[in-house]
């Protein structure tokens, strides 16, 4: 009986984010989309003061809308209503993708965000645009928790059926006690430190949920003031799990 009524709460809260999350979306993508045109129609006459103004308006609402997205994410996951869109691709070109949209943040911090690849042309079977969602997660991470240094990120392959993809940072680090917990929902390790930057706290709980999805594995060592080290396993070919009907788009 108790096991059922925590199972209807469980519900009922996903049910509950899924409503929230929906209603919000609709009115910030009118917020954005009409910020966006008021700025490109009057850049030239607005001062700069008022550019800032809108432009902070767009940058806070961009942030709003990736942790709603993350909320929607969460709650499919849990009641296990997500699906893959399964794609043949070069992963070997997403990263160096990824690591050009990220490089912006990088800079503005003086930090060095390297690339090491030594394999060229590594293509996979797998959902792209959750691949690019659980790496920019990684990095903007390892970006964001670093004050010196530098984000280092290499793609190795482990064998003939999976590859390794390494996300290693100078950071502030995590401590053994919350490494227990990293990749649990609505948790921040390092939570006093880490007070200052925005976050649900399910970032990473996606990225290891996505990762179980596609049969990859993620595991993280860390020093508390001595920075990060992820590794993300993923395999070559996406396998259907749990009888999972994946959407699939393969271009050979």
């Amino acid at each position: 009986m108790q096991n059922f009524k925590l199972q209807e709460a469980a519900q009922l809260k996903s049910q509950i984010v899924t409503v929230l999350s929906h209603e919000l979306r609709t009115p910030l993508n009118a917020i954005l989309g009409f910020s966006d045109i008021l700025l490109r129609l009057n850049k030239n006459q607005f001062n700069s003061q008022s550019v800032k103004m809108v432009e902070t308006i767009i940058r806070n609402g961009k942030q709003l809308l990736k942790l709603i997205n993350n909320m929607l994410d969460f709650a499919k996951l849990e009641e296990g209503e997500f699906s893959l869109n399964l794609q043949y691709f070069n992963i070997t070109e997403l990263i160096r993708l990824i690591v050009d949209d990220l490089r912006f943040f990088a800079n503005q911090k003086n930090i060095n965000l390297d690339v090491n690849i030594n394999i060229q042309n590594v293509k996979i079977i797998n959902d792209p645009i959750r691949i690019q969602q659980i790496l920019t997660n990684l990095i903007s991470n390892a970006i964001k928790f670093t004050e010196t240094g530098s984000v280092l990120i290499e793609l190795q392959e482990l064998d003939e059926d999976k590859i390794i993809i390494i996300v290693k940072d100078t950071g502030i680090g995590i401590s053994q006690i919350d490494l227990n917990h990293i990749f649990q929902a609505f948790r921040q390790a390092n939570q006093t430190k880490s007070r200052c930057y925005q976050g649900t706290g399910l970032g990473l709980t996606i990225v290891k949920d996505l990762l179980d999805l596609m049969g990859g594995n993620i595991t993280v060592e860390s020093q508390l003031g001595e920075g990060s080290t992820f590794r993300v396993e993923l395999p070559r070919e996406v396998k259907l799990v749990n009888n999972q009907e994946n959407q699939k788009n393969f271009h050979f």
